[in-house]
């Protein structure tokens, strides 16, 4: 373990160590959503780029599973390699990397065996199923290895393994580029090559983490010998995991919901929403991985009882991810129009999607705030106070956004999801202090 880091290099050094690389592999895999959605767009296909789109709630529900292993995993294990408990540690991360690949297996095939149900779920109907199908299908064929890549990179870190972790990022997210214009136009495949693209880039990092934790770790193991795992320790990994779990669950309830509620307005309403997601994610992401690159940094230093550098982490914390989100927001809600019609020049798309991004940047101030507090209950163990905040942001964000008039959410329903999803982050970021 680099105690040195944990323990005595300067906060800001420390936490954007562990957070850099974190940032660096996220905005890869911005370039990479950005990228994918640019060559599915530049088929001018509205039909196909929305049939891509109805798919992206399974893609967020496998994050969610895997977050379920990787958050949940990395908070119990930083805690414990904070109180010198190594092999304790090392046992615990067996079971979040060998329980992320079987249950990867069973959420496969039971998406492949309810994929009509499912699909009309999510919305598809006649002119865009054939184009949702075949992209799902093999999302869901690659659902073990997509829900594995996202444990190693969770888990590294808590050994210091932050730009290891990210190299595995990297070299996914890479993989997926230069594949996808191969498998969508070279062998033109459609939405099914940009599919088989991702899927293929998540097995390439998988194969690099399986060889970086063989070979190069030595507080974490893949080895299933001697592994046992009590009720009480699995208990404290689903605790963290599932309440994390939850975010992306919703996320996704939320925009399958949404995109159904946008159906009687036309494909290009979809497919502006879908361009819109791939945008915010700009933002998001960047938050999401200052907000979270610390946590094995909460995580040791609460195992440690060291109370004092934990309150000088929280503050540069919160200054970092509240100000990363007002200044990006703003950049990208300047830019709106232009970053739309980076995708799709078609007019309809710009005039629609325009409104939805900027509504959709009014809360990501509060969001950062939300974030931190959230991390830091992950990384303490504190599960009810995460899932508090979880289950009522989401909750409201989902009602409001979603259940009003279906012309109000067009034009403003998103901006009343942020506004009321700001308001739960303003209310609860108060637990942290």
């Amino acid at each position: 373990m680099e105690n040195e880091l944990f323990e005595k290099m300067p906060v800001p050094k420390a936490y954007l160590k562990l957070a850099l690389p974190v940032m660096m592999s996220s905005v890869l895999m911005l370039v990479y959503n950005m990228v994918d959605m640019y060559f599915i767009a530049k088929t001018n296909n509205t039909a196909l780029v929305a049939g891509v789109s109805l798919c992206a709630p399974v893609f967020t529900f496998m994050v969610a599973i895997g977050d379920i292993f990787g958050l949940g995993g990395s908070s119990v294990i930083s805690r414990l390699f904070g109180m010198g408990r190594t092999e304790d540690g090392k046992r615990l991360s067996v079971f979040s990397f060998l329980g992320s690949a079987v249950f990867g297996l069973f959420i496969g095939i039971v998406l492949l065996v309810l994929q009509k149900p499912v699909l009309t779920m999510l919305g598809a109907d006649a002119e865009t199923y054939e184009f949702a199908l075949s992209y799902y299908k093999w999302i869901a064929l690659g659902a073990p290895f997509v829900i594995f890549s996202l444990v190693p990179t969770n888990l590294m870190r808590t050994e210091g393994f932050a730009t290891a972790a990210m190299v595995g990022s990297v070299t996914g997210s890479v993989v997926n580029m230069i594949l996808d214009p191969v498998f969508i136009f070279g062998l033109n495949m459609g939405a099914a090559g940009a599919a088989i693209a991702t899927v293929l880039g998540n097995i390439c990092a998988d194969i690099y983490y399986v060889w970086f934790i063989s070979r190069k770790s030595k507080m974490l193991s893949l080895s299933p010998k001697g592994f046992h795992i009590s009720g009480e320790e699995l208990k404290q990994v689903l605790s963290i995991g599932i309440p994390s779990s939850i975010t992306n669950i919703m996320s996704a309830l939320g925009v399958t919901i949404l995109n159904r509620f946008l159906l009687p307005y036309g494909n290009d309403q979809i497919a502006a929403m879908g361009i819109v997601q791939k945008a915010v994610m700009i933002v998001v992401m960047i938050m999401v991985s200052f907000s979270f690159g610390g946590q094995p940094l909460y995580g040791y230093l609460y195992g440690a009882k060291n109370n004092k550098r934990m309150k000088e982490v929280m503050r540069f914390a919160y200054m970092l991810v509240c100000s990363l989100g007002l200044v990006l927001s703003l950049v990208l809600y300047i830019a709106a129009p232009s970053v739309i019609g980076i995708f799709m020049s078609d007019e309809a798309v710009i005039s629609a999607g325009t409104p939805m991004l900027r509504a959709l940047l009014c809360g990501m101030f509060f969001t950062g705030i939300t974030m931190v507090t959230t991390c830091l209950f992950q990384s303490t163990g504190k599960a009810s106070g995460a899932f508090r905040i979880i289950r009522r942001k989401t909750g409201l964000c989902v009602y409001s956004g979603d259940a009003c008039d279906v012309q109000c959410i067009r034009l403003s329903g998103c901006s009343l999801c942020a506004a009321h999803g700001g308001c739960s982050d303003v209310c609860h970021c108060d637990c942290a202090v």
